[in-house]
Protein backbone atom coordinates (compact mmCIF):
# COMPACT_ATOMS: atom_id res chain seq x y z
CA UNK A 1 0.00 0.00 0.00
CA UNK A 2 1.65 2.98 -1.08
CA UNK A 3 2.01 6.07 1.46
CA UNK A 4 -0.35 8.57 -0.10
CA UNK A 5 -3.10 5.63 0.54
CA UNK A 6 -2.04 4.89 4.13
CA UNK A 7 -2.52 8.67 5.16
CA UNK A 8 -5.83 9.19 3.69
CA UNK A 9 -6.96 6.19 5.49
CA UNK A 10 -5.61 7.46 8.64
CA UNK A 11 -7.17 11.00 8.04
CA UNK A 12 -10.85 9.14 7.57
CA UNK A 13 -10.48 7.37 10.88
CA UNK A 14 -9.57 10.79 12.58
CA UNK A 15 -12.48 12.70 10.93
CA UNK A 16 -14.80 9.28 12.35
CA UNK A 17 -13.51 9.35 15.86
CA UNK A 18 -13.48 12.71 16.31
CA UNK A 19 -17.44 12.82 14.66
CA UNK A 20 -18.48 10.31 17.11
CA UNK A 21 -17.08 11.71 20.01
CA UNK A 22 -18.54 15.15 18.85
CA UNK A 23 -21.91 13.53 18.52
CA UNK A 24 -21.83 11.63 21.90
CA UNK A 25 -20.85 14.79 23.86
CA UNK A 26 -23.61 16.80 22.21
CA UNK A 27 -26.30 13.88 21.96
CA UNK A 28 -25.99 13.25 25.41
CA UNK A 29 -30.07 13.53 25.35
CA UNK A 30 -30.22 10.25 23.58
CA UNK A 31 -27.00 8.43 25.51
CA UNK A 32 -25.87 8.86 28.83
CA UNK A 33 -23.15 6.47 29.58
CA UNK A 34 -23.47 3.20 28.15
CA UNK A 35 -27.23 2.98 27.90
CA UNK A 36 -29.88 3.64 25.63
CA UNK A 37 -32.78 4.83 27.35
CA UNK A 38 -36.08 4.28 25.21
CA UNK A 39 -40.15 4.93 25.64
CA UNK A 40 -40.50 1.18 24.47
CA UNK A 41 -44.15 0.60 25.57
CA UNK A 42 -44.64 3.84 27.69
CA UNK A 43 -48.24 4.71 28.08
CA UNK A 44 -46.83 7.95 27.64
CA UNK A 45 -45.42 7.80 24.24
CA UNK A 46 -47.23 11.20 22.65
CA UNK A 47 -45.93 13.35 25.75
CA UNK A 48 -42.43 14.83 26.15
CA UNK A 49 -39.76 13.72 28.32
CA UNK A 50 -40.47 16.06 31.87
CA UNK A 51 -36.93 18.86 31.51
CA UNK A 52 -37.71 18.91 35.58
CA UNK A 53 -34.56 21.46 35.06
CA UNK A 54 -31.69 19.23 34.11
CA UNK A 55 -32.35 16.26 36.79
CA UNK A 56 -33.79 14.12 34.22
CA UNK A 57 -30.37 13.85 32.55
CA UNK A 58 -28.37 14.07 35.65
CA UNK A 59 -29.86 11.15 37.13
CA UNK A 60 -30.69 8.77 34.36
CA UNK A 61 -26.54 9.08 33.96
CA UNK A 62 -26.34 7.97 37.24
CA UNK A 63 -28.93 5.25 36.99
CA UNK A 64 -26.90 3.95 34.13
CA UNK A 65 -24.04 3.98 35.85
CA UNK A 66 -24.64 1.72 38.52
CA UNK A 67 -26.14 -0.78 36.29
CA UNK A 68 -22.91 -1.04 34.80
CA UNK A 69 -20.50 -1.08 37.80
CA UNK A 70 -22.79 -3.53 39.36
CA UNK A 71 -22.66 -5.69 36.04
CA UNK A 72 -18.72 -5.53 35.98
CA UNK A 73 -18.00 -5.23 39.57
CA UNK A 74 -20.04 -7.26 41.98
CA UNK A 75 -18.71 -10.33 43.65
CA UNK A 76 -21.98 -12.85 42.47
CA UNK A 77 -22.56 -12.45 38.44
CA UNK A 78 -25.66 -14.79 39.34
CA UNK A 79 -27.32 -11.60 41.65
CA UNK A 80 -27.04 -9.07 38.90
CA UNK A 81 -28.90 -10.26 35.80
CA UNK A 82 -30.80 -7.62 34.33
CA UNK A 83 -33.74 -9.31 34.90
CA UNK A 84 -33.22 -8.74 38.78
CA UNK A 85 -31.22 -5.83 38.58
CA UNK A 86 -34.11 -4.00 36.93
CA UNK A 87 -36.66 -5.49 38.49
CA UNK A 88 -35.70 -4.15 41.34
CA UNK A 89 -34.95 -0.67 39.87
CA UNK A 90 -38.77 -0.61 38.96
CA UNK A 91 -40.07 -1.62 42.52
CA UNK A 92 -37.87 1.29 43.55
CA UNK A 93 -39.20 3.72 41.32
CA UNK A 94 -42.75 3.24 42.52
CA UNK A 95 -41.56 2.49 46.05
CA UNK A 96 -40.42 5.93 46.66
CA UNK A 97 -43.88 7.04 46.20
CA UNK A 98 -44.50 5.67 49.33
CA UNK A 99 -47.98 4.74 48.02
CA UNK A 100 -49.56 1.48 48.88
CA UNK A 101 -51.46 0.74 46.13
CA UNK A 102 -48.90 1.85 43.59
CA UNK A 103 -47.09 -1.83 42.87
CA UNK A 104 -44.80 -3.67 40.56
CA UNK A 105 -46.17 -7.62 39.80
CA UNK A 106 -44.00 -10.21 38.32
CA UNK A 107 -45.55 -12.35 35.83
CA UNK A 108 -46.36 -14.69 38.17
CA UNK A 109 -48.25 -12.36 40.87
CA UNK A 110 -50.03 -10.67 37.66
CA UNK A 111 -51.48 -13.80 37.08
CA UNK A 112 -52.75 -14.35 40.80
CA UNK A 113 -53.88 -10.41 40.68
CA UNK A 114 -56.03 -11.54 37.53
CA UNK A 115 -57.82 -14.18 39.27
CA UNK A 116 -61.58 -13.38 39.10
CA UNK A 117 -63.16 -11.49 41.97
CA UNK A 118 -66.03 -14.42 41.85
CA UNK A 119 -63.55 -17.39 41.45
CA UNK A 120 -62.98 -20.60 43.52
CA UNK A 121 -59.67 -20.55 44.84
CA UNK A 122 -57.71 -22.11 48.02
CA UNK A 123 -56.68 -19.52 50.86
CA UNK A 124 -57.40 -18.32 54.18
CA UNK A 125 -60.73 -16.37 54.04
CA UNK A 126 -59.27 -12.51 54.69
CA UNK A 127 -58.81 -9.45 52.74
CA UNK A 128 -55.62 -7.32 53.20
CA UNK A 129 -53.96 -4.23 52.28
CA UNK A 130 -50.68 -2.15 53.10
CA UNK A 131 -50.66 0.23 56.07
CA UNK A 132 -47.92 1.88 57.57
CA UNK A 133 -45.66 -0.36 55.97
CA UNK A 134 -47.25 -3.41 57.29
CA UNK A 135 -49.72 -6.11 55.78
CA UNK A 136 -52.73 -5.35 57.55
CA UNK A 137 -55.51 -7.36 57.87
CA UNK A 138 -59.12 -5.42 56.45
CA UNK A 139 -61.41 -8.24 57.20
CA UNK A 140 -61.40 -11.63 57.42
CA UNK A 141 -64.79 -13.40 55.63
CA UNK A 142 -67.54 -15.13 57.21
CA UNK A 143 -67.43 -18.90 57.96
CA UNK A 144 -63.74 -19.46 56.46
CA UNK A 145 -60.66 -20.23 58.37
CA UNK A 146 -59.24 -16.68 59.11
CA UNK A 147 -62.75 -16.22 60.53
CA UNK A 148 -62.73 -19.05 62.90
CA UNK A 149 -58.79 -18.62 64.12
CA UNK A 150 -60.15 -15.36 65.08
CA UNK A 151 -58.26 -12.30 62.59
CA UNK A 152 -59.59 -9.27 63.02
CA UNK A 153 -59.96 -6.06 60.88
CA UNK A 154 -56.44 -4.11 61.39
CA UNK A 155 -54.06 -6.74 62.31
CA UNK A 156 -50.89 -6.64 61.27
CA UNK A 157 -49.34 -9.87 59.35
CA UNK A 158 -45.76 -9.22 60.33
CA UNK A 159 -44.48 -12.50 59.75
CA UNK A 160 -45.28 -15.29 57.09
CA UNK A 161 -43.69 -18.51 57.72
CA UNK A 162 -41.11 -16.94 59.34
CA UNK A 163 -40.60 -14.14 56.91
CA UNK A 164 -41.06 -10.51 57.54
CA UNK A 165 -43.22 -8.85 55.50
CA UNK A 166 -41.77 -5.78 56.17
CA UNK A 167 -42.01 -3.73 52.58
CA UNK A 168 -44.29 -6.81 51.18
CA UNK A 169 -46.88 -5.49 48.47
CA UNK A 170 -50.59 -7.23 48.62
CA UNK A 171 -50.23 -8.98 45.58
CA UNK A 172 -46.58 -10.73 46.69
CA UNK A 173 -48.98 -11.80 50.21
CA UNK A 174 -51.76 -13.28 48.27
CA UNK A 175 -49.03 -14.82 46.23
CA UNK A 176 -47.68 -16.92 49.09
CA UNK A 177 -50.94 -17.05 51.27
CA UNK A 178 -52.69 -19.06 48.73
CA UNK A 179 -52.24 -22.61 47.89
CA UNK A 180 -54.17 -25.79 47.80
CA UNK A 181 -57.26 -26.42 49.94
CA UNK A 182 -56.27 -28.98 52.97
CA UNK A 183 -52.27 -27.24 53.10
CA UNK A 184 -51.31 -25.15 56.14
CA UNK A 185 -49.51 -21.60 56.36
CA UNK A 186 -48.33 -20.27 59.40
CA UNK A 187 -48.35 -16.28 60.29
CA UNK A 188 -47.23 -14.15 62.78
CA UNK A 189 -50.01 -11.40 64.00
CA UNK A 190 -49.14 -8.29 65.84
CA UNK A 191 -52.48 -6.74 67.28
CA UNK A 192 -53.09 -3.55 69.57
CA UNK A 193 -52.28 -3.83 73.02
CA UNK A 194 -51.08 -7.45 72.50
CA UNK A 195 -47.56 -9.60 72.43
CA UNK A 196 -46.92 -10.87 68.66
CA UNK A 197 -48.51 -14.18 68.47
CA UNK A 198 -48.64 -17.30 65.62
CA UNK A 199 -51.26 -18.49 63.97
CA UNK A 200 -51.65 -21.34 62.10
CA UNK A 201 -54.32 -21.65 59.17
CA UNK A 202 -55.09 -24.58 56.97
CA UNK A 203 -56.11 -23.41 53.87
CA UNK A 204 -59.63 -23.92 52.05
CA UNK A 205 -61.64 -23.86 48.76
CA UNK A 206 -63.10 -19.96 49.14
CA UNK A 207 -66.57 -19.41 47.52
CA UNK A 208 -68.25 -16.44 48.28
CA UNK A 209 -71.98 -15.62 48.66
CA UNK A 210 -71.82 -11.69 48.35
CA UNK A 211 -75.64 -11.51 49.78
CA UNK A 212 -77.76 -12.53 52.30
CA UNK A 213 -81.24 -10.86 53.72
CA UNK A 214 -83.93 -12.11 55.95
CA UNK A 215 -86.49 -10.46 57.86
CA UNK A 216 -86.05 -9.61 61.28
CA UNK A 217 -88.89 -9.17 63.95
CA UNK A 218 -88.62 -7.01 66.26
CA UNK A 219 -91.09 -4.42 68.06
CA UNK A 220 -94.01 -5.37 66.30
CA UNK A 221 -92.41 -4.44 63.21
CA UNK A 222 -90.84 -5.76 60.11
CA UNK A 223 -87.32 -4.80 59.43
CA UNK A 224 -85.31 -6.04 56.00
CA UNK A 225 -81.78 -7.06 57.30
CA UNK A 226 -79.47 -7.53 54.09
CA UNK A 227 -76.19 -8.14 54.29
CA UNK A 228 -73.32 -7.31 51.12
CA UNK A 229 -69.78 -8.86 52.00
CA UNK A 230 -68.54 -7.63 49.09
CA UNK A 231 -69.23 -6.07 45.59
CA UNK A 232 -67.75 -8.90 43.21
CA UNK A 233 -69.41 -9.08 39.78
CA UNK A 234 -72.66 -11.50 40.69
CA UNK A 235 -73.56 -8.42 43.64
CA UNK A 236 -75.41 -6.02 41.75
CA UNK A 237 -78.07 -8.13 40.28
CA UNK A 238 -77.86 -10.13 43.59
CA UNK A 239 -78.57 -7.65 45.68
CA UNK A 240 -81.69 -5.99 43.26
CA UNK A 241 -83.40 -9.37 43.70
CA UNK A 242 -82.88 -9.11 47.90
CA UNK A 243 -84.33 -5.61 47.80
CA UNK A 244 -87.11 -6.64 45.33
CA UNK A 245 -87.66 -9.74 47.84
CA UNK A 246 -87.77 -7.90 50.17
CA UNK A 247 -89.71 -4.84 49.98
CA UNK A 248 -92.61 -7.75 48.82
CA UNK A 249 -93.17 -8.45 52.02
CA UNK A 250 -94.03 -4.74 53.14
CA UNK A 251 -90.91 -3.82 55.52
CA UNK A 252 -90.95 -1.02 58.13
CA UNK A 253 -87.67 -0.34 57.31
CA UNK A 254 -84.32 -1.93 55.82
CA UNK A 255 -80.77 -2.35 57.45
CA UNK A 256 -77.92 -2.60 54.83
CA UNK A 257 -74.67 -4.69 56.73
CA UNK A 258 -71.03 -3.65 54.49
CA UNK A 259 -69.17 -4.49 58.08
CA UNK A 260 -66.28 -6.27 56.90
CA UNK A 261 -66.85 -5.82 53.39
CA UNK A 262 -63.63 -5.14 51.68
CA UNK A 263 -64.89 -2.95 48.47
CA UNK A 264 -64.81 -4.57 44.93
CA UNK A 265 -65.89 -3.40 41.71
CA UNK A 266 -66.69 0.46 41.09
CA UNK A 267 -69.73 -0.69 38.60
CA UNK A 268 -71.19 -2.69 41.07
CA UNK A 269 -71.19 -0.03 44.01
CA UNK A 270 -72.64 2.36 41.60
CA UNK A 271 -75.67 -0.11 40.23
CA UNK A 272 -76.44 -0.39 43.91
CA UNK A 273 -76.06 2.79 45.46
CA UNK A 274 -78.50 3.60 42.16
CA UNK A 275 -81.35 1.11 43.84
CA UNK A 276 -81.88 3.94 46.65
CA UNK A 277 -80.77 7.00 45.27
CA UNK A 278 -83.27 9.37 42.73
CA UNK A 279 -80.68 11.48 41.16
CA UNK A 280 -77.42 13.48 42.34
CA UNK A 281 -73.81 12.13 42.51
CA UNK A 282 -72.71 9.20 43.82
CA UNK A 283 -69.70 9.46 43.87
CA UNK A 284 -66.43 11.28 41.66
CA UNK A 285 -62.80 11.37 41.08
CA UNK A 286 -60.09 13.70 40.54
CA UNK A 287 -56.66 13.37 39.44
CA UNK A 288 -53.76 14.70 37.61
CA UNK A 289 -55.03 13.63 34.39
CA UNK A 290 -58.70 14.72 33.15
CA UNK A 291 -58.89 11.47 31.68
CA UNK A 292 -58.90 10.36 35.81
CA UNK A 293 -61.87 12.67 36.56
CA UNK A 294 -65.36 10.80 36.45
CA UNK A 295 -68.61 12.08 38.23
CA UNK A 296 -71.48 8.73 38.55
CA UNK A 297 -74.52 10.17 39.19
CA UNK A 298 -78.24 8.78 40.14
CA UNK A 299 -80.84 7.64 37.67
CA UNK A 300 -84.86 7.91 38.54
CA UNK A 301 -85.06 4.98 36.28
CA UNK A 302 -83.14 2.53 38.31
CA UNK A 303 -84.22 3.58 41.69
CA UNK A 304 -86.23 0.37 43.57
CA UNK A 305 -86.63 1.52 47.29
CA UNK A 306 -89.11 4.22 47.82
CA UNK A 307 -87.27 7.59 49.31
CA UNK A 308 -89.24 7.15 52.51
CA UNK A 309 -88.59 3.83 53.28
CA UNK A 310 -86.19 4.36 56.61
CA UNK A 311 -82.55 2.82 55.79
CA UNK A 312 -79.59 2.40 58.30
CA UNK A 313 -76.11 1.14 56.69
CA UNK A 314 -73.62 -0.21 59.38
CA UNK A 315 -69.99 -0.17 58.86
CA UNK A 316 -67.01 -0.65 60.95
CA UNK A 317 -63.15 -0.70 60.53
CA UNK A 318 -63.42 -3.48 57.97
CA UNK A 319 -65.38 -2.06 55.57
CA UNK A 320 -63.40 -0.41 52.74
CA UNK A 321 -63.57 0.78 49.03
CA UNK A 322 -66.93 0.47 47.28
CA UNK A 323 -68.24 0.08 51.27
CA UNK A 324 -66.84 3.43 52.10
CA UNK A 325 -68.57 4.49 48.62
CA UNK A 326 -72.11 3.01 49.97
CA UNK A 327 -72.11 4.54 53.29
CA UNK A 328 -70.70 7.49 52.13
CA UNK A 329 -73.19 8.57 49.64
CA UNK A 330 -76.14 7.31 51.88
CA UNK A 331 -74.67 9.37 54.75
CA UNK A 332 -74.26 12.72 52.47
CA UNK A 333 -77.06 12.64 50.90
CA UNK A 334 -79.00 11.68 53.70
CA UNK A 335 -80.96 8.55 52.97
CA UNK A 336 -79.51 6.66 55.66
CA UNK A 337 -78.63 6.81 58.80
CA UNK A 338 -74.48 5.51 59.26
CA UNK A 339 -74.13 3.09 62.50
CA UNK A 340 -71.02 1.80 63.86
CA UNK A 341 -67.40 2.87 63.42
CA UNK A 342 -65.29 4.73 60.92
CA UNK A 343 -64.09 2.44 58.43
CA UNK A 344 -60.88 1.34 57.25
CA UNK A 345 -59.93 4.72 54.69
CA UNK A 346 -59.49 2.75 50.75
CA UNK A 347 -60.52 5.41 48.22
CA UNK A 348 -58.11 5.33 45.43
CA UNK A 349 -58.35 4.50 42.17
CA UNK A 350 -55.75 2.59 40.27
CA UNK A 351 -54.73 1.80 36.84
CA UNK A 352 -52.87 -1.26 35.39
CA UNK A 353 -50.09 -1.56 33.03
CA UNK A 354 -48.60 -4.69 31.42
CA UNK A 355 -45.53 -4.94 29.95
CA UNK A 356 -45.62 -7.19 26.70
CA UNK A 357 -41.91 -8.12 27.17
CA UNK A 358 -42.44 -10.78 30.01
CA UNK A 359 -45.97 -9.87 31.30
CA UNK A 360 -45.04 -8.20 34.42
CA UNK A 361 -47.50 -5.59 35.44
CA UNK A 362 -47.52 -2.00 37.02
CA UNK A 363 -50.18 -0.59 39.40
CA UNK A 364 -50.30 2.82 40.06
CA UNK A 365 -52.81 5.10 41.67
CA UNK A 366 -54.20 7.75 39.30
CA UNK A 367 -56.77 9.52 41.68
CA UNK A 368 -58.66 9.63 44.66
CA UNK A 369 -62.49 8.96 45.79
CA UNK A 370 -64.65 11.90 47.03
CA UNK A 371 -68.10 11.35 48.61
CA UNK A 372 -71.05 13.54 47.23
CA UNK A 373 -69.87 15.94 49.70
CA UNK A 374 -66.98 16.35 48.39
CA UNK A 375 -65.22 14.38 51.11
CA UNK A 376 -61.99 12.79 50.37
CA UNK A 377 -62.06 8.95 51.56
CA UNK A 378 -58.24 7.58 51.33
CA UNK A 379 -57.00 7.61 54.80
CA UNK A 380 -59.71 9.29 56.25
CA UNK A 381 -62.72 7.01 55.86
CA UNK A 382 -66.47 7.39 56.62
CA UNK A 383 -67.33 8.40 60.24
CA UNK A 384 -70.98 6.95 61.25
CA UNK A 385 -73.78 8.96 62.24
CA UNK A 386 -73.96 7.24 65.46
CA UNK A 387 -70.87 5.23 66.86
CA UNK A 388 -71.41 2.01 68.09
CA UNK A 389 -68.44 0.00 69.08
CA UNK A 390 -68.95 -4.29 68.77
CA UNK A 391 -69.26 -5.33 72.52
CA UNK A 392 -66.20 -6.66 72.27
CA UNK A 393 -64.15 -3.62 72.11
CA UNK A 394 -65.81 -2.36 75.06
CA UNK A 395 -63.74 -4.99 77.11
CA UNK A 396 -60.94 -3.78 79.08
CA UNK A 397 -57.79 -4.66 77.45
CA UNK A 398 -57.28 -7.10 80.23
CA UNK A 399 -60.05 -9.01 79.13
CA UNK A 400 -59.74 -8.77 75.16
CA UNK A 401 -56.61 -10.21 75.99
CA UNK A 402 -57.81 -12.91 77.86
CA UNK A 403 -60.56 -13.69 75.44
CA UNK A 404 -57.83 -14.21 72.67
CA UNK A 405 -55.50 -16.25 74.80
CA UNK A 406 -58.50 -18.25 75.82
CA UNK A 407 -59.39 -18.68 71.81
CA UNK A 408 -55.95 -20.29 71.57
CA UNK A 409 -56.13 -23.21 74.28
CA UNK A 410 -58.35 -26.40 74.74
CA UNK A 411 -60.10 -25.39 77.48
CA UNK A 412 -63.29 -24.46 75.68
CA UNK A 413 -63.62 -27.31 74.08
CA UNK A 414 -62.80 -29.28 77.08
CA UNK A 415 -65.80 -28.02 78.45
CA UNK A 416 -68.31 -28.55 76.04
CA UNK A 417 -67.30 -32.00 75.28
CA UNK A 418 -71.05 -33.04 74.88
CA UNK A 419 -71.97 -30.31 72.64
CA UNK A 420 -74.81 -29.12 74.44
CA UNK A 421 -75.65 -25.92 75.79
CA UNK A 422 -74.74 -25.73 79.62
CA UNK A 423 -76.98 -23.88 82.13
CA UNK A 424 -76.14 -21.11 83.49
CA UNK A 425 -74.59 -22.11 86.85
CA UNK A 426 -71.99 -24.15 84.32
CA UNK A 427 -70.88 -21.20 82.87
CA UNK A 428 -70.27 -19.12 86.22
CA UNK A 429 -68.23 -22.18 87.01
CA UNK A 430 -66.38 -22.35 84.33
CA UNK A 431 -66.05 -18.57 84.18
CA UNK A 432 -64.40 -19.06 87.98
CA UNK A 433 -62.07 -21.88 87.03
CA UNK A 434 -60.86 -19.53 84.06
CA UNK A 435 -60.55 -16.95 86.12
CA UNK A 436 -58.21 -19.14 88.55
CA UNK A 437 -55.97 -19.61 85.70
CA UNK A 438 -55.66 -15.92 85.08
CA UNK A 439 -57.98 -15.27 82.06
CA UNK A 440 -60.33 -12.33 83.85
CA UNK A 441 -63.47 -12.58 81.36
CA UNK A 442 -67.25 -11.11 82.05
CA UNK A 443 -69.96 -14.26 81.97
CA UNK A 444 -71.12 -12.77 78.64
CA UNK A 445 -67.74 -13.25 77.07
CA UNK A 446 -67.58 -16.55 78.36
CA UNK A 447 -71.30 -17.36 77.09
CA UNK A 448 -70.32 -16.56 73.67
CA UNK A 449 -67.18 -18.51 73.77
CA UNK A 450 -68.88 -21.46 74.61
CA UNK A 451 -71.82 -21.21 71.96
CA UNK A 452 -69.42 -20.53 68.94
CA UNK A 453 -66.91 -23.34 70.23
CA UNK A 454 -70.61 -25.41 69.97
CA UNK A 455 -71.31 -24.04 66.83
CA UNK A 456 -68.08 -24.05 65.07
CA UNK A 457 -69.37 -27.00 62.63
CA UNK A 458 -72.46 -24.91 61.37
CA UNK A 459 -72.86 -22.59 58.89
CA UNK A 460 -72.77 -19.13 60.82
CA UNK A 461 -76.32 -17.29 61.35
CA UNK A 462 -77.22 -14.76 59.59
CA UNK A 463 -77.60 -12.49 62.36
CA UNK A 464 -77.46 -13.12 66.00
CA UNK A 465 -78.95 -10.53 68.37
CA UNK A 466 -77.73 -11.64 71.75
CA UNK A 467 -73.67 -10.08 71.08
CA UNK A 468 -74.66 -8.25 68.28
CA UNK A 469 -75.33 -4.58 69.83
CA UNK A 470 -75.06 -2.53 66.97
CA UNK A 471 -77.44 -4.38 65.05
CA UNK A 472 -79.35 -4.14 67.79
CA UNK A 473 -79.09 -0.29 67.69
CA UNK A 474 -80.11 -0.41 64.09
CA UNK A 475 -82.74 -2.12 64.85
CA UNK A 476 -83.95 0.43 67.71
CA UNK A 477 -83.02 3.07 64.90
CA UNK A 478 -85.54 1.91 62.28
CA UNK A 479 -88.46 1.77 64.69
CA UNK A 480 -87.64 5.22 66.13
CA UNK A 481 -86.67 6.70 62.53
CA UNK A 482 -88.28 10.62 63.02
CA UNK A 483 -85.83 10.98 65.70
CA UNK A 484 -82.16 10.11 63.61
CA UNK A 485 -83.36 10.45 60.33
CA UNK A 486 -82.14 13.40 57.91
CA UNK A 487 -82.86 15.83 55.43
CA UNK A 488 -83.00 14.47 51.98
CA UNK A 489 -80.37 16.46 49.67
CA UNK A 490 -78.79 15.50 46.25
CA UNK A 491 -75.50 17.01 45.10
CA UNK A 492 -75.78 17.86 41.26
CA UNK A 493 -72.03 18.95 40.58
CA UNK A 494 -68.69 17.70 42.24
CA UNK A 495 -66.43 20.12 44.28
CA UNK A 496 -63.27 20.37 41.90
Amino acid sequence: MNQGKKKYILFILVTLILFGVTLITTNKFFFTGNFLFSSTNSTNTDSPIDPEEENYFKYSRMFSETYHILKREFYDRRRVTARKLFYGAIRGMLESLNDPYTTFMDPSVTKEFKVDMDAKFGGLGIRIDVRDGWLTVISPMENTPAWRVGLKPNDKIIEIEGKSTKGITTEEAVTILRGAPGTKVTITIARESMEPFEVTITREEITIQTVRSDIIQYQNKKIAYIRISEFSMPTADDFAKHLRDMLNKNPDGIIIDLRHNPGGLLSVVINCVDDFLEEGLIVYTRGRLQENNADYYANKRNTIVPADLPLVVMINQGSASASEIFSGAMKDTGRGVVIGMKSFGKGSVQKTYSFVEDGSLIKYTVANYYTPSGAVIERKGVEPDIEVKNWIEELSEKERVSLFKVQNTNFVSEFVKDKKMPSDTMLSRFQKELSDKGYELPISAVRWLVINKIREAEMPKLYDLEFDNQLSKSLTVITDYDKYKKTLRYYNAAKN
